[in-house]
C-alpha cells in the first residue's frame, strides 16, 4: 500500500502504478479474490505468476514506511528488497556504472531488468529530485582527464570510442532523456 500525504492506496493499485502488473491483471485478481476471500491480493498475483511473492510482501509490508523515512539508501537497495533485482544483477550494474558513468537505474532499464515506469515510480516516491536528472553521472569529464598516454597506450575499445566522441563534439548531457 502506498501512502502519499497519509492517503491509503490499495496494494493492487500501487503495484499497477509501479508498472509491475497491468490493469487487466489487477481486475482478474480482484475477481479471483471474490471467490477465494481467504487469499490476499498479493498472494493471488503471486499464484498467477505475475509478480513474486516477495515483491508483493515488500509493497504490502514495507513500502509505506520506506516512503515516509527520511534516511535514504541507494536505489539498488530498495530494488533488491522488492525482489526486482538480484544481487548478481546489482553487482553487474555497479561494474558497468563505473565503466560507463551511467546512472544505476538507467543501466537496469537498458538491460531489460527493470521497466522504465517502475524506475520512475521508485524515483518519484523515494528520490523525487533525481527523477529529472540526466542518465549520466557528472564525473564523466573528470575521469577522462585522468587517462594517461604512454608510448604504447593501454586504452580499451570502449574508452577509445568515448575519447573519439568527446574530441569531435560537445555533448550537452542534460538534454538527453533517461530512456525512451
Amino acid at each position: 500500500m502506498l501512502s502519499l500525504s497519509n492517503t491509503y492506496i490499495p496494494l493492487g493499485e500501487t503495484l499497477q502504478e509501479a508498472g509491475l502488473i497491468s490493469k487487466s491483471q489487477l481486475e482478474l485478481a480482484l475477481r479471483d479474490q471474490s471467490f477465494y476471500q481467504y487469499l490476499k491480493i498479493g498472494e493471488i498475483l503471486a499464484l498467477r505468476g505475475w509478480i513474486e511473492k516477495n515483491t508483493a510482501d515488500f509493497f504490502a509490508d514495507s513500502w509505506h514506511n520506506l516512503v515516509e523515512e527520511k534516511t535514504r539508501h541507494p536505489l539498488g537497495h530498495y530494488l533488491r528488497q522488492a525482489n526486482l533485482l538480484q544481487e548478481e544483477q546489482i553487482n553487474t550494474i555497479l561494474k558497468e556504472q563505473n565503466q560507463l558513468w551511467i546512472r544505476f537505474g538507467s543501466i537496469a532499464v537498458l538491460k531489460g531488468w527493470l521497466k522504465q515506469n517502475t524506475l520512475d515510480f521508485f524515483l518519484q516516491n523515494l528520490f523525487p529530485t533525481k527523477l529529472a536528472s540526466s542518465p549520466f553521472i557528472g564525473k564523466r569529464q573528470s575521469n577522462l582527464s585522468q587517462i594517461t598516454y604512454n608510448s604504447e597506450p593501454q586504452i580499451n575499445l570502449e574508452t577509445s570510442l568515448l575519447l573519439d566522441q568527446t574530441q569531435t563534439a560537445e555533448i550537452d548531457y542534460e538534454d538527453i532523456p533517461w530512456v525512451d
